[in-house]
C-alpha cells in the first residue's frame, strides 16, 4: 500500500505510467465537456449561452472564498507529510481544510442565494440568471466535499481517482443534457439543475476510494492541536489564497466585465470564444496538473538536476506545441467555430484568430508559474498576478467602457496580461533556476508549421464548406488535416523525439 502512495516510486516510472493515465482520462473526458457545450450552444440563444456560462463563472470566481487557499496549501503539505511520515499532521490538516470548507462555503451560499434576485438584475442584466444562481448554490455546498477528496489524490499523483472523479461528473452532466435536448425541452433553468446531477455519484465513488486506498493512513494518525502546525498551514493558505484570489480573478474578469458593460450577447461569443481557445489544453494539462506534487517530492527528496532536467522538457516541447496551435487557429478559425458551436457563433472564430498568434505567451507564463509554485515561490506568483489583473481591469474599463471597441477591446486586454505574467514570471525564474532553451529546435519549428498552414488557409475551400448543413463533412475533413500536420510535425521532429526518450530514461536512471 505503501507503494501505491507513490513515496518512493521512480520518477521514470510516474512520468511514463501516470502520463498515460491522465492523457486516457483527458481523452475520455474532455470530449464530454465540449460536447456539452455543442449541444447547449446550438439549442440555446447566444444570450442564453452567455447568461448561463457567466453566472457559471461566477460561482467559479466566489468558490475561491469557501476555504481560503487551503486546499493547495493541503496539496502542498500533505506529501510531504507523507514522506516524513508524520502521520498526526497528515490527518489534522485534511480534517481542518475539509471543516473550513464546508462552513465558509455554507455561508456564502446562502448570501447568493438570498441576494440571487439583485444579483441577476445588477450584474448580470436579465431577471432569468436568478433561477441559475439558485440552482449552482447547492452546486457550490456539495463541491467542497470533492474537492477535499481531488486534494488528497492529486497529492499522492493518484492519476486513477482523480480522474474518476471528473468521470462521473462529465457524462453524468453529458448525459442528462443529451434527455433534455433529444426532448426538445432543454433550458438554462434545468441544464443548470442537471450541472450538479453527478455529485451524488461522484461523492460516494469518493467515499469509497478514500477508504479501500487511504483510510489505513489516517488511522496511523490522530487529530492533535498543534498551534505550530496549523499556524503553519494557515500562512501558507494565506499566501496561497491571495494567489488563488487574484488569480481566479484574473480567469473571470473579462467575462464578467463583458456581460455587465456589452450585456449577455457579447458574453455568449466570448464564452465560446474562450472554449476554443483552451482546446490546446487537452493536451497541456494533464501533463502540467501532474507536476506539482510530483516536483515538490523532487525538492523534498533533494533531486535538483532532475528538476532542472525536467523543467527544460516542457519549455521546448510546448513551446512548439503552442506555436503548432497558434498556426491551426489561424487556417481553420472560422471551420473550427462552425464545427463546434454553428455559424451563429463564427464571431467566436473572428475573435480566436485575433488572440492565436499570443497562444504562446499564455502556455510559457503557466510553465513559469508552476516552476515559482515548486520553488516556493508564492509570494513572487502573487506579485506579478497582481500588477497583470490591475493592468486587464483598467484596459477592460478604458477599451469596453469608454473607447467602446467591444470584444476586440478584452482580447487586446487579455493578450496585454498574458505578455505581462510571461515577463514577470521568467525574470523570476532566471534569478533562481535558469532555462535552457533550444531556439534552433524553436526555428525549424516554426518554419514548418508556417508553411503547412499557409497551404492549409490557401486551399481549405476545395474540400471545407463553411456551413451548418455539412457539419460532419468538414468534421471529416479537418480531422485529416489534423493528422496530417501532425504527422509531418513528428516526421521532422523523429531525432529530437527519440532525443526526448533518452532524456527521460536518463532521469529514471539519475
Amino acid at each position: 500500500m505503501d507503494w501505491e502512495l507513490l513515496a518512493d516510486q521512480p520518477l521514470g516510472q510516474k512520468l511514463i505510467k501516470k502520463g498515460f493515465w491522465l492523457y486516457f482520462f483527458t481523452m475520455i473526458i474532455a470530449p464530454a465537456g465540449y460536447i456539452i457545450k455543442v449541444i447547449v450552444s446550438n439549442t440555446l440563444s447566444v444570450e442564453d449561452v452567455g447568461i448561463f456560462y457567466s453566472v457559471l463563472g461566477f460561482i467559479t470566481l466566489i468558490s475561491i472564498y469557501h476555504d481560503l487557499g487551503l486546499t493547495e496549501a493541503l496539496q502542498y503539505f500533505l506529501p510531504k507529510y507523507r514522506i516524513e511520515k508524520k502521520y498526526n499532521s497528515f490527518k489534522t490538516i485534511t480534517i481542518i481544510t475539509l471543516l473550513a470548507q464546508v462552513t465558509i462555503g455554507i455561508g456564502i451560499a446562502c448570501l447568493m442565494y438570498f441576494g440571487a434576485d439583485r444579483l441577476a438584475i445588477n450584474h448580470f442584466r436579465s431577471p432569468e440568471a436568478a433561477g441559475i444562481i439558485k440552482t449552482l448554490c447547492w452546486y457550490f455546498i456539495w463541491i467542497n466535499f470533492l474537492q477535499v477528496f481531488a486534494s488528497i489524490f492529486i497529492s499522492f499523483q493518484d492519476t486513477i481517482s482523480n480522474n474518476l472523479l471528473e468521470f462521473f461528473k462529465s457524462y453524468a452532466v453529458l448525459i442528462f443534457t443529451i434527455f433534455f435536448w433529444t426532448g426538445h425541452t432543454l433550458t438554462t433553468r434545468n441544464f443548470a439543475l442537471w450541472w450538479i446531477s453527478w455529485l451524488g455519484i461522484a461523492l460516494i465513488a469518493g467515499i469509497i476510494i478514500i477508504w479501500k486506498k487511504y483510510w489505513h493512513a489516517f488511522k496511523k494518525g490522530s487529530c492533535i492541536w498543534d498551534t505550530s502546525l496549523i499556524k503553519k498551514q494557515f500562512k501558507y493558505a494565506l499566501r496561497v489564497f491571495l494567489w488563488a484570489n487574484i488569480w481566479s480573478l484574473l480567469g473571470q474578469v473579462d467575462q464578467q466585465m463583458i456581460i455587465n458593460i456589452l450585456g449577455p450577447e457579447a458574453a455568449g461569443y466570448y464564452t465560446n470564444f474562450f472554449s476554443l481557445l483552451l482546446l490546446y489544453s487537452v493536451i497541456v494539462a494533464p501533463i502540467l496538473s501532474l507536476t506539482f506534487p510530483l516536483v515538490t517530492e523532487l525538492i523534498t527528496k533533494n533531486h535538483h538536476q532532475q528538476f532542472k532536467e525536467f523543467q527544460n522538457i516542457l519549455y521546448k516541447y510546448f513551446s512548439v506545441f503552442a506555436l503548432s496551435i497558434w498556426w491551426l487557429f489561424f487556417a481553420f478559425w472560422p471551420e473550427i467555430a462552425s464545427i463546434f458551436f454553428g455559424t451563429k457563433f463564427i464571431y467566436s472564430g473572428q475573435l480566436l484568430a485575433y488572440t492565436s498568434p499570443f497562444l504562446i505567451l499564455n502556455v510559457l507564463f503557466i510553465i513559469n508559474f508552476g516552476i515559482l509554485a515548486w520553488l516556493g515561490k508564492v509570494k513572487a506568483r502573487v506579485k506579478v498576478l497582481l500588477v497583470a489583473l490591475i493592468a486587464n481591469i483598467i484596459l477592460n474599463f478604458l477599451l469596453l467602457y469608454i473607447f467602446k471597441i467591444w470584444l476586440p477591446g478584452a482580447i487586446i486586454a487579455m493578450i496585454i496580461g498574458w505578455g505581462l505574467l510571461r515577463w514577470g514570471s521568467f525574470r523570476i525564474i532566471q534569478k533562481h533556476q535558469k532555462i535552457v532553451f533550444d531556439w534552433m529546435f524553436l526555428l525549424k519549428n516554426t518554419g514548418i508549421i508556417i508553411i503547412l498552414s499557409t497551404i492549409y488557409s490557401l486551399y481549405k475551400e476545395i474540400f471545407i464548406i463553411n456551413n451548418d448543413i455539412y457539419r460532419w463533412h468538414n468534421i471529416t475533413y479537418f480531422i485529416v488535416a489534423l493528422m496530417f500536420y501532425y504527422c509531418i510535425i513528428w516526421a521532422i521532429n523523429y531525432k529530437d523525439i527519440r532525443s526526448l526518450t533518452k532524456e527521460i530514461k536518463t532521469i529514471r536512471k539519475q
